[in-house]
């Protein structure tokens, strides 16, 4: 029941507050009647850093922390899109990252079984793979529309679904874990966030773009931000932005915390 209202009370709180937004603050051109759509295919080459937690099957657990590197020879498999919809203040955005990252460089930092927690050992050659899909799907209703700005209220889910494994390989004192071994577990987490997105004319084509959102539900806190510059054509538009989503997990097993930062580049159509 706890956490069903961590998820549920940020993301009515964000709903009762643009239904409480006055009608004064609609104007623009954009159609009442008429829904304008955007599907984008973003290219995201985030940093990734991670916390883990296994349960290990003769008792206790162990933990390790992941620090790739170079994002682009660990990956296996990415997709990353949004899909938009706008009618009149009201607007509806999905986001979709798929992640497959293998042979990440980590480290063993603690281990405890029945006796109690162990001194880390060294580590010769712990590695470990990350895969999962995280969607935000969101509600928006428009507190500023006019030809030159835009910003709007947003409120909805975030849902991640994460599958971590670890190979191990160990030197030193153990206390009775294997040298070699390895564990894997998956796990998924469904949050409510509120936030803000929206843009603003530079002059010409080139426009500037913001998004930020935060809440908890089944993590106890999420938080996304991004922040660049767009060009607009005739048949959609190309955005250059960075781009940071958090995790920070209770401490739960398989994962702890996660950290995706980096540079983004999208080509959107709108139709």
């Amino acid at each position: 029941m706890k956490q069903a209202q961590r998820i549920i009370v940020p993301a009515v709180a964000g709903l009762m507050l643009t239904l409480a937004l006055p009608v004064s603050a609609q104007t623009g051109a954009v159609s009442a009647d008429a829904w304008a759509w955007r599907a984008s295919i973003d290219g995201w080459f985030p940093s990734v850093r991670s916390s883990t937690q296994f349960d290990l099957p003769a008792g206790g657990n162990i933990s390790a922390e992941a620090d790739p590197g170079n994002y682009l020879s660990k990956l296996k498999f990415a997709f990353m899109g949004t899909l938009e919809a706008r009618r009149g203040p009201w607007s509806f955005l999905a986001n979709a990252v798929y992640l497959n990252m293998g042979d990440l460089k980590s480290k063993v930092t603690s281990i405890s079984g029945p006796g109690g927690n162990i001194t880390a050992p060294i580590n010769a050659g712990t590695r470990s793979d990350l895969k999962g899909f995280i969607g935000t799907f969101e509600g928006g209703y428009a507190v500023l529309q006019t030809p030159g700005a835009r910003a709007d209220v947003v409120a909805g889910v975030r849902y991640a679904s994460l599958k971590t494994k670890l190979d191990w390989e160990l030197s030193g004192p153990t206390g009775g874990l294997a040298t070699e071994g390895g564990v894997e577990a998956k796990k998924d987490f469904l949050d409510g966030v509120v936030g803000v997105r929206g843009n603003s004319d530079l002059g010409g084509n080139w426009d500037f773009r913001y998004y930020v959102d935060a809440g908890a539900g089944s993590s106890r806190f999420t938080w996304q931000a991004l922040a660049g510059v767009g060009y607009r054509f005739t048949w959609g538009d190309a955005v250059l932005a960075y781009r940071h989503l958090a995790y920070d997990f209770h401490n739960d097993r398989p994962i702890s915390d996660l950290k995706l930062s980096g540079p983004q580049i999208s080509v959107g159509f709108k139709f």
